[in-house]
């Protein structure tokens, strides 16, 4: 998100109130807002301007995609681990290196760790959020997401 700190530190506020589903009701920030002065309003204007906030109806309005793209840490702040792996795997072309860099930074927010050059490993529950991630940077033919049980080496099967 290309705009202001105070833009910035608004949509931190918003995502606390935003449900799973990025959603979030406008009369509970007026009631939890001590005050709107003038420059809170510019500030809230801009977001719809820009699409950063989508209004759905007359008092209820979702994030948009590109939010959920910059603040990808505050989504997966309060996930936990559920016991399976994720296991992102990529070959993405060199024409696409900007993209490709920038989704490896993009997993390193989500809590992917590298294992391999292009082989990343996380823990926590984020299919959703790598699901966005790829969609929004064009890469869906060349990433793979497995998911999986973790089982320790003592339980497999020797060959």
């Amino acid at each position: 998100m290309k705009t202001s700190r105070g833009a910035y530190r608004m949509m931190k506020v918003v995502l606390g109130w935003a449900d799973d589903a990025g959603e979030f009701l406008l009369s509970k920030i007026r009631r939890d807002s001590l005050s709107l002065d003038v420059s809170t309003k510019r500030t809230w204007e801009y977001l719809q301007y820009a699409g950063y906030v989508n209004q759905l109806g007359e008092d209820r309005f979702q994030i948009g995609d590109e939010v959920k793209i910059d603040l990808l840490k505050e989504f997966v702040r309060h996930r936990r681990p559920d016991g399976r792996l994720r296991v992102i795997m990529f070959d993405i072309p060199e024409k696409f290196k900007m993209s490709r860099n920038l989704f490896r930074k993009h997993l390193v927010d989500l809590g992917f760790v590298m294992q391999q050059k292009s082989v990343w490993a996380s823990k926590l529950p984020c299919e959703d959020l790598v699901e966005l991630v790829v969609k929004y940077h064009g890469l869906g033919r060349y990433v793979k997401l497995l998911v999986g049980d973790i089982v320790p080496i003592s339980r497999a099967v020797a060959l």
